[in-house]
């Protein structure tokens, strides 16, 4: 049995697309493999965080319930409060650099 010319054109473009897909689909998954053993990588991290973590914290003494911990922030403002008292502003303050307009005088207390 012998293929017409258009037939045999029509077969080998056919078996070039499928070897084409087929290269196409060994690179996809060479690329997924990549990809699994980084996600692999990654995963050991995270194992290794989260062991030190738990580590961290269980060497780490917990704050009695009678005494709450002071954030930072706190602290270093009720000492400036302390030391510099609350200041007032004796004219108008700018923000981000708008032009200020005075209102009328006002005698201070």
């Amino acid at each position: 049995m012998s293929l017409s010319l258009e037939d045999r054109a029509a077969l080998f473009e056919i078996n070039w697309a499928q070897q084409k897909i087929g290269d196409e689909i060994a690179v996809l998954n060479n690329r997924i493999n990549a990809q699994r053993d980084e996600l692999k990588g990654i995963l050991d991290q995270i194992t290794t965080l989260t062991s030190r973590i738990d580590s961290l914290q269980s060497s780490t003494p917990v704050p009695s319930a009678s005494e709450p911990p002071v954030s930072p922030v706190t602290a270093v403002s009720s000492v400036a409060r302390k030391r510099f008292g609350r200041s007032k502003p004796r004219r108008p303050l700018s923000v981000g650099g708008a032009r200020v307009i005075a209102g009328p005088k006002t005698s201070e207390p």
